[in-house]
């Protein structure tokens, strides 16, 4: 497996070329609707995270889909990188990896620098996709939290909701919450607790929570 490069954040034109190209596709694939995008910052200079429960491997590319979305930054898992073809798409659509359960450093501050140098990261809190529960959103680890602590980001909570397992053909909503700030989260002060970083990620994931709730609400109610 060729070595990731975290020393540097590149920047690749394939990123526009698929989004261009295949967004229609994928909207109509997945009947993909989208709310709450007024939620997007409109300033470029912004910084935040992207947190998104993980319902999928498509997560990071339904969420990026709309114009007003800005290029996502994304960790996936390093076996995925394994498959030199795989791992070249996953790169070049900003993708990179990650030792789930090992307490990655280099991924972590990767994605430190990726927020110091004005781009978007986005990052599933749960840290695993959730294949069973119903898909009901699970309890976050700390990571996402971290970053935001290091980089001084807010969190722009975005949840996926299906009735059911993701696949072609049924509907999909992507709803964009309200921005949590770095004070909201408790972490804007010097020395941040163990405790500080698990109720900022908590907060955090009962946001998405609730942005999961309201779809699935909505949806029983048609």
């Amino acid at each position: 497996m060729k070595e990731f490069d975290y020393s540097v954040v590149k920047h690749y034109k394939f990123y526009g070329f698929v989004k261009t190209v295949f967004a229609p596709f994928f909207r109509a694939a997945y009947k993909l609707t989208y709310k709450g995008l007024e939620n997007v910052p409109a300033e470029k200079d912004k910084r935040y995270i992207v947190a998104i429960n993980h319902t999928s491997a498509f997560d990071p590319v339904f969420v990026s889909m709309p114009k007003s979305v800005p290029p996502l930054h994304f960790m996936a898992k390093v076996e995925l990188f394994k498959n030199p073809v795989v791992g070249w798409v996953i790169e070049h659509l900003y993708g990179f990896p990650v030792k789930r359960g090992k307490g990655d450093n280099s991924a972590i501050e990767y994605g430190e620098k990726i927020i110091e140098e004005g781009h978007v990261m986005a990052i599933c809190p749960e840290g695993r996709r959730i294949k069973d529960k119903n898909g009901v959103p699970q309890k976050a680890k700390a990571g996402v939290a971290v970053i935001a602590k290091a980089t001084n980001a807010d969190v722009l909570p975005v949840a996926i909701y299906c009735d059911g397992p993701i696949k072609l053909g049924k509907k999909v909503t992507i709803s964009y919450g309200k921005m949590i700030s770095i004070s909201d989260m408790g972490l804007d002060k010097e020395d941040a607790a163990p405790s500080d970083i698990k109720n900022a990620a908590a907060m955090v994931m009962n946001s998405i929570h609730s942005l999961w709730e309201a779809e699935q609400s909505a949806n029983k109610s048609c």
